[in-house]
């Protein structure tokens, strides 16, 4: 039975599947830890080959077997050196492949059909399908210039705002409170966090604001508008005719103030990243 393993890489996991040629998924499983290039292609690539190793167990296969076709969907896969070297890595008698993770989320989001998908997680990115066939993207350049609207954009944000507080130029909140807990009062602990420079780090602030948007705290909802804000600039890019998909963990957080600001054009998405690189592989849309 032939086999293809899709792998849904970003900066926060790393999600892998097997699925027969008609598409039936086999199994399923999840490594902790990254599988974005530019957090290191080395990195990247031990994650891949954890999650390969573990649905091989969970298939039943012998220690020697691989799959047909290995399709990897990845954050950070525009840069071609990173790309060819992760490429390089794999084992010669599998096909493999590396499509952006946006382009496999945008796929399965879809269904393969004409529309936009807003992709926001750790990073943030903007992937669409016109009537015409042709693909287009915005955004998706990268923590610190891009990422607008990311997990890691918020966490940034707040820590902004938390050293604007410490001098004396925000009024009191329950999200400042909660931070300085978090990163501390010690010029030194707080300048770690000032010239930290990974996105996934800044990223696991962002539900500290989402938490406290829920409870009324003016910080925290102002952080989520001006996300949303960026994300409507994003969506701007993109034909005006397209259905909206928005999906990530960011994304769920953002999806009703999204949902209000474009209230016929957000959908719910019909599949995930790892059913996208299914339809990838069949289609031929690398």
């Amino acid at each position: 039975m032939a086999v293809m393993i899709a792998v849904d890489g970003g900066a926060s996991r790393c999600r892998l599947a097997a699925f027969d040629t008609s598409g039936k998924l086999l199994a399923r499983v999840e490594i902790d830890g990254h599988a974005s290039l530019s957090a290191g292609v080395d990195t990247a690539w031990q994650h891949i080959s954890q999650g390969v190793t573990a649905l091989r167990a969970t298939l039943g296969e012998t220690p020697a077997w691989q799959p047909d076709q290995l399709l990897m969907g990845l954050a950070g896969s525009l840069n071609i050196s990173r790309r060819q070297e992760l490429l390089n890595k794999t084992p010669r008698v599998i096909k493999a492949q590396v499509v952006t993770d946006g382009h496999a989320q945008l796929m399965g989001a879809s269904g393969g059909a004409p529309g936009a998908c807003l992709a926001l997680g750790t990073g943030s990115v903007l992937h669409w399908l016109d009537a015409a066939g042709e693909l287009g993207m915005a955004g998706g350049w990268g923590f610190p210039v891009g990422d607008e609207g990311s997990g890691a954009w918020l966490g940034r944000r707040l820590v902004q705002a938390y050293v604007w507080h410490r001098d004396g130029q925000t009024s009191q909140s329950s999200l400042m409170s909660a931070l300085e807990q978090r990163i501390g009062t010690d010029v030194s602990d707080i300048q770690g966090w000032t010239t930290e420079s990974k996105s996934s780090i800044f990223a696991q602030l962002a539900p500290m604001i989402f938490e406290h948007a829920s409870h009324g705290d003016s910080v925290a909802q102002d952080m989520m508008a001006q996300a949303v804000e960026q994300c409507l600039a994003l969506v701007a890019l993109a034909p005006p005719d397209l259905p909206v998909y928005v999906v990530g963990g960011v994304g769920e957080q953002l999806r009703p103030l999204l949902l209000g600001a474009l209230p016929q054009r957000v959908c719910k998405a019909q599949g995930d990243a790892l059913y996208g690189l299914w339809r990838i592989s069949q289609q031929g849309n690398t």
